[in-house]
């Protein structure tokens, strides 16, 4: 094929899409952005959720635990800052096994507790999801959306394009 011809397929395929999607704009009374996790994680019911599971013995317990492994892992290196240069190499080779036992726990700790607010996260999502599509389907009506994009997709909109507050909001006063 051509040069000529690509080039004219190409720009004849740039036009059919612009118009396509201006067409689409101009059908669309109302373009918005919005972000379900953001809106459901930001009610009060996701939030007072959150409090619990922080203030969950169990949870409390790791977050004890992670904290106190940080702590000795930076003790362990003040240790060898300040001893280090006296050391004989077997000191310095079972420092650094006791170094590695401790950063292993450390992220096993971590990974732990990412689980768990993970598994919260996930919990709350699967409880509030339907309600907040309802209420999105009723403000999409409501305002004449024509197109609701996740926030993620967009790479540029104004706040006044997001409707994650008012899904929040709506979502606070249904309880």
């Amino acid at each position: 094929m051509s040069n000529f011809k690509k080039g004219f397929l190409v720009a004849a395929s740039l036009f059919a899409a612009t118009l396509m999607f201006t067409t689409s704009a101009a059908a669309a009374d109302k373009v918005v952005v919005f972000n379900a996790q953001a809106a459901i994680m930001s009610t009060e019911i996701a939030k007072q959720r959150v409090k619990d599971l922080q203030a969950s013995i169990e949870f409390s317990s790791m977050q004890a635990k992670f904290e106190s492994l940080k702590t000795d892992l930076q003790g362990l290196d003040k240790e060898a800052k300040t001893n280090g240069m006296t050391w004989s190499q077997e000191q310095i080779a079972s420092h650094n096994k006791k170094i590695e036992y401790k950063q292993a726990d450390l992220q096993l700790s971590a990974k732990k507790l990412q689980a768990e607010q993970g598994e919260a996260v996930q919990n709350i999502m699967k409880e509030l999801a339907p309600r907040a599509q309802e209420i999105l389907k009723q403000i999409i009506t409501a305002e004449g959306i024509g197109l609701v994009l996740d926030n993620k997709a967009a790479l540029f909109a104004n706040a006044e394009y997001d409707i994650t507050a008012k899904v929040t909001d709506a979502l606070n006063k249904a309880k």
